[in-house]
């Protein structure tokens, strides 16, 4: 997860998505001598303890790529769900900044962001 393009990761249970787990509060419950708990308990009570699937930050299959981009800007995630507009905690997807910003033509070289031609 350290080296990996997500810093966070959609949690589904039986009834469907019930948030985003950063990877930060993956690393503070194991810190904090968390690593048995279940992946439901830290997201609930982790730092976005109290969203629920309607308010957390997510899109649905017929969003611009401009909006995801504002919502992860809001959000502060580089990763966000896509969900059924009939039920938003049926999971369909994830859209994560990096394939925005290759559509856009950005490319990342040696950790920099370049303007491919």
């Amino acid at each position: 997860m350290k080296d990996g393009v997500f810093d966070a990761w959609p949690v589904v249970d039986a009834e469907g998505l019930r948030g985003m787990i950063r990877n930060s509060d993956l690393e503070q419950a194991t810190a904090e001598g968390g690593s048995v708990k279940k992946v439901g308990e830290i997201l609930t009570g982790g730092s976005r303890n109290g969203q629920t699937a309607e308010t957390l930050p997510h899109l649905h299959p017929d969003h611009s790529l401009s909006l995801a981009l504002e919502r992860m800007g809001t959000s502060g995630l580089n990763v966000l769900p896509v969900v059924s507009r009939a039920n938003v905690r049926q999971l369909i997807g994830i859209v994560i900044l990096d394939d925005i910003l290759a559509a856009y033509g950005v490319v990342k070289r040696g950790g920099q962001m370049e303007q491919s031609e």
